[in-house]
């Protein structure tokens, strides 16, 4: 019999773990001039490295999808960390753009895996009615990463030269895989189904490709806009450089505190009255984008980045409900190649969009925000019909369906049943 492992034992494992992947790779592209310079290669190039990372992602989300669920969560997750800190460590033994292009590329084929398999140890141990607060608490390490670990990797840069950073990311990685080895138990509950599901039939499923098309749309709508945010306060609202990292820096806190509340929201009244709030607060924080800025452009930009974060723990809550125990990591290995897609395509799309005037103002960014806007729409409406589909599923099934009931029920109605 599986040694139980405590709820926040495994929060503060996964979460560890997705600081280190985050932190991997968010920290590229800041660092990307002194590597660019260091190993002589153009800035021009650095788009690549990005790219690399994420075809290799989508690769190896399709290859886990076949294979992760057929193994004890334990050994896998040891296997793809191990690779993923090896990865990492190679990034800082780049001799030139070639090597560390394949260096990233190799981290892409190890971080998706190692996602999938953190996420769903997370929804094995954690009942569905604290699954909002579970994974709100893993996703503390995004916004570390992004609020710390982007900051302290680019003074280590300047004080001790580019690898540094990557040497304390794999030695950071090398940390957590003692700290799984040593208190992981087995976690083999997932392997006493006596049928597999392949790809095929799990794609086959309604609720699974309305979970894929919602977090696409999500992601879909956030991407489009983040990469040409910066530039457009700075260069079409006239925002100073010398404010922009304490503008982050507040974004950055407002949606880890956004999160936490996201997270006990959902736990409370459901997945669907939190994705609202945080739908209409991404909405709104678009608004300057299209030239109107009554307001200071700080509060604007804080509920934008507190909105998509807290969606994005509404709808993983959501989504944690749509796979069998022994279909989570392939399923959650499908979610990392659906949002990996899905940020190459408006990475694509705005790109295609945008243009540049005298002066290096944006154009375009009018066009890009209102496609971000009805993607966002879709959101809600998408989760709806998700709402559906599971209870119908439920419906029908031969068992009690006690978890995806109890999923989309408010804490109150759940405690009268």
């Amino acid at each position: 019999m599986n040694t139980v492992l405590p709820p926040r034992r495994a929060i503060l494992l996964i979460g560890a773990l997705q600081f280190v992947y985050v932190l991997d790779f968010m920290m590229v592209m800041p660092l990307g001039p002194d590597f660019a310079a260091a190993l002589g290669f153009g800035a021009s190039d650095l788009g690549w490295l990005a790219a690399a990372l994420t075809l290799a992602s989508i690769a190896a989300g399709i290859c886990a999808m076949h294979v992760l669920d057929r193994f004890d969560r334990k050994p896998a997750l040891l296997v793809v960390l191990a690779g993923l800190g090896i990865a990492t460590l190679a990034s800082a033994w780049a001799t030139g753009f070639a090597s560390l292009l394949a260096a990233r590329a190799l981290v892409g084929l190890f971080a998706a895996p190692t996602i999938a398999l953190g996420m769903a140890i997370i929804i094995d141990v954690t009942p569905p009615q604290a699954r909002g607060a579970a994974i709100s608490k893993v996703m503390i390490g995004f916004s570390l990463a992004a609020i710390a670990g982007v900051p302290f990797a680019l003074e280590l840069a300047a004080r001790f030269g580019w690898q540094a950073p990557f040497y304390v990311v794999s030695a950071l990685a090398a940390l957590v895989w003692i700290a799984a080895a040593w208190l992981l138990p087995a976690l083999r509950g997932h392997l006493n189904q006596p049928a597999r599901t392949s790809p095929r039939q799990l794609l086959a499923r309604p609720a699974v490709q309305t979970a894929s098309l919602m977090q696409a749309a999500a992601q879909f709508s956030a991407f489009l806009v983040i990469p040409g945010f910066s530039a457009f306060f700075m260069l079409n609202l006239g925002f100073p450089r010398a404010q922009l990292s304490l503008l982050y820096l507040a974004g950055g806190i407002c949606a880890l505190i956004a999160i936490q509340l996201m997270g006990r929201l959902v736990d409370k009244r459901g997945p669907r009255s939190g994705v609202l709030i945080a739908s209409t607060a991404f909405s709104f924080g678009l608004i300057p984008l299209l030239g109107i800025h009554a307001l200071p452009l700080a509060l604007p930009f804080v509920l934008f980045m507190a909105g998509n974060a807290a969606r994005n723990v509404g709808l993983s809550v959501a989504n944690s409900h749509v796979p069998a125990p022994h279909e989570r990591a392939g399923f959650m290995a499908l979610q990392n190649i659906v949002t990996n897609t899905a940020i190459s395509a408006a990475a694509v799309v705005s790109s295609l969009m945008l243009g540049e005037a005298e002066g290096g103002r944006l154009t375009g960014m009018s066009g890009v925000v209102i496609l971000a806007a009805v993607s966002a729409a879709c959101v809600p409406w998408l989760l709806k019909h998700l709402q559906q589909q599971l209870r119908e599923r439920a419906a029908s099934a031969a068992v009690p369906p006690a978890a995806n009931q109890a999923a989309f029920q408010p804490q109150t109605q759940r405690a009268e049943s």
